[in-house]
């Protein structure tokens, strides 16, 4: 089955701004977890990290959709 470019890019964009939505999600979760020192087995300096490289991702991703939205036919 061929999915026409118009579909892939709806579906594309979907994909990114769900991904987008749950690593706000994340985000949000680890900042209070980090305010709140709810390490969660793991030291506070690593938790720090996975916040660091999650905020990464979360611009990574928005970036994505931006491109797909610049970018739809």
């Amino acid at each position: 089955m061929r999915v026409s470019s118009h579909e892939l890019s709806q579906r594309a964009s979907r994909k990114a701004f769900a991904k987008i939505t749950m690593l706000n999600i994340e985000v949000d979760k680890l900042k209070s977890d980090i305010k709140n020192n709810y390490t969660g087995g793991i030291t506070i300096e690593e938790l720090i990290s996975v916040y660091e490289g999650t905020k990464v991702e979360l611009q990574v991703w928005n970036y994505i959709a931006k491109t797909i939205e610049t970018n739809k036919d």
